[in-house]
């Protein structure tokens, strides 16, 4: 009987270890933070101010010059997005964010966009991590958003879940999405709307787009509408013009050479 107890006992202590082991491993792997998460956190107040203003610099200049018709070009870098993340995010859009998250920050690869951002509810307190890789379509002005190696912490987690919300997100600031898969992987198709109010009488060309280390590059043209240009065509002539031109070729002589 006593050796009954002590095998009992053993292997239960046994499993204990190994349950408190395993809770010791998840805690810490969910606590585990992405080294450019941490770096980009540690960088200075005024530096993020500073960049966040460019970035809204840039923003604005894209914009103007997107109005005219013609091509157009920009770059954001990594370090502006991020000061504006930082500066700018949580003073001018405070409730853009979902509930429990803060301080977003990404990272800008040759192929691929990290982005990470801290996640706090309830007792769950982790950071929250994945991957973008973002193309042009052979469709006007889609983009395929790949996401991919979403964790918590060092921890997979099931994406499914964030889809639904995602989806309703874009409805309500009217983003055309629809959802695909690429090797397990869900695809984000997005399309970006080629007439906007505040382009009267354009329409926007997103032509380029290239993820490159540190940078994101955008480029494009700007095409006035057909109505637009029928609008010019159909100008009506001044009718004092139409007499002065009639009257001028009524009293002069006008001769063909052959």
């Amino acid at each position: 009987m006593r050796i009954k107890v002590r095998l009992f006992t053993a292997v239960l202590f046994t499993l204990l270890a190994l349950v408190s082991g395993a809770a010791l491993v998840i805690y810490s792997a969910s606590r585990h933070e992405p080294q450019f998460y941490t770096q980009a956190l540690r960088i200075e107040p005024a530096v993020q101010r500073e960049a966040g203003d460019e970035l809204e610099k840039s923003v604005l200049e894209l914009h103007n010059t997107a109005r005219n018709e013609g091509l157009w070009e920009a770059v954001f870098t990594e370090a502006q997005i991020n000061g504006w993340l930082a500066a700018d995010l949580p003073e001018k859009f405070p409730h853009i964010l979902p509930v429990g998250t803060d301080q977003p920050r990404v990272a800008i690869g040759s192929d691929r966009i990290k982005i990470a951002c801290r996640y706090k509810r309830g007792k769950v307190n982790t950071i929250i991590s994945f991957d973008l890789i973002v193309n042009l379509t052979t469709e006007t002005n889609t983009l395929a958003i790949r996401v991919s190696k979403v964790r918590a912490g060092a921890l997979p987690v099931p994406l499914k879940r964030f889809l639904a919300p995602i989806t309703k997100a874009c409805e309500r600031s009217d983003i055309t999405l629809r959802w695909s898969q690429t090797d397990g992987d869900p695809v984000a198709l997005v399309t970006i709307p080629h007439k906007h109010d505040d382009y009267a009488h354009r329409e926007i060309y997103l032509e380029t787009l290239e993820v490159r280390d540190g940078e994101i590059l955008l480029a494009g043209r700007t095409k006035k509408t057909v109505d637009a240009l029928n609008s010019v065509a159909q100008i009506p002539e001044d009718p004092r013009m139409s007499n002065a031109t009639q009257s001028d070729l009524g009293s002069s002589n006008v001769t063909i050479q052959r």
